[in-house]
């Protein structure tokens, strides 16, 4: 396609906008008309959404502090906030699932800035900075490949993004009341750990699910650090220290209430170094 000279697009502009004001349609009442049309449409589905919302109310509870339950749209109200609960799982709505999951892919701490602003910044830059990028005019999909790949690829990777988020696993569970879990579960491990045994969905660290831990390991790891994960020397005694390795021992790479492979490599040490420590190293079931 020839590309035309500044006087030819101004000719073509000029002559375009003549026959549009001859024949064309005007904004009023035309233009007006369509979007009143539009908003009131979408007003009369608020207002539906709401009416249905609220007649599928559940009834006021006696208790003050209680949720109050609704229908598919969503309770009236949730119950009061539990200042008791030591663990929460937080999860964002809908619409931020997608930099929901984004935070799980780039565990580390170093990365966690590459997750959470520079992709979806660079996504957001791109989609709107590239109509004055791409400035050809021809409208047919086959001779703009680029742009058509972005248009399509970036709502397809969100969508994706968002799907995956969704069934990120939760964090509440029922309490282990194994000795070792409940210090794990409100201790610093619970942040960076998902552990089935211990309720705990973190996502810095390597997932002790999905991964079994021999005791050796587990105790150097929890004594010394490593990478991104903190020395607990200073903050565990010997005893504490030991509970923690034997109890991700027994219960890594295994569901909730089950032993893992690695179990039999704490057996001299796990449970009885709990009993030592005492507490909440001793089983006093994690807080749910």
């Amino acid at each position: 396609m020839p590309r035309l000279t500044a006087r030819e697009r101004r000719e073509a502009y000029q002559r375009e906008y003549a026959f549009q004001k001859k024949h064309g349609k005007s904004f009023f009442p035309h233009a007006v008309f369509h979007d009143t049309i539009v908003s009131l449409i979408v007003v009369a589905l608020i207002m539906g959404m709401a009416v249905l919302w609220y007649a599928q109310f559940g009834p006021v509870p006696e208790i003050a502090d209680a949720a109050r339950e609704g229908g598919i749209l969503g309770p009236a109200y949730e119950g009061k906030a539990d200042p008791g609960v030591l663990r929460y799982d937080p999860r964002p709505e809908w619409y931020f699932f997608f930099l929901f999951e984004l935070l799980r892919i780039f565990k580390t701490p170093e990365l966690l800035i590459v997750g959470s602003v520079i992709i979806p910044t660079i996504w957001m830059v791109l989609l709107i900075g590239w109509p004055f990028i791409d400035r050809n005019p021809d409208r047919r999909l086959s001779r703009r490949p680029v742009a058509l790949a972005v248009g399509v690829m970036v709502p397809i990777v969100l969508l994706t993004l968002t799907f995956y988020g969704a069934k990120a696993p939760g964090a509440v569970g029922e309490a282990s009341t194994a000795p070792g879990a409940a210090a794990f579960a409100n201790g610093a491990c619970s942040t960076c750990h998902t552990f089935a045994d211990a309720g705990t969905a973190g996502n810095v660290g390597p997932s002790l699910t999905a991964n079994a831990v021999d005791y050796e390991t587990a105790l150097n790891l929890i004594t010394n650090g490593k990478g991104g994960m903190p020395a607990f020397s200073a903050q565990y005694n010997e005893d504490q220290i030991s509970c923690l390795a034997g109890y991700v021992a027994t219960h890594s790479g295994a569901a909730a209430g089950k032993e893992g492979p690695e179990a039999a490599t704490a057996a001299e040490t796990y449970p009885a170094s709990c009993e030592k420590a005492g507490g909440e190293f001793a089983g006093t079931a994690a807080a749910g």
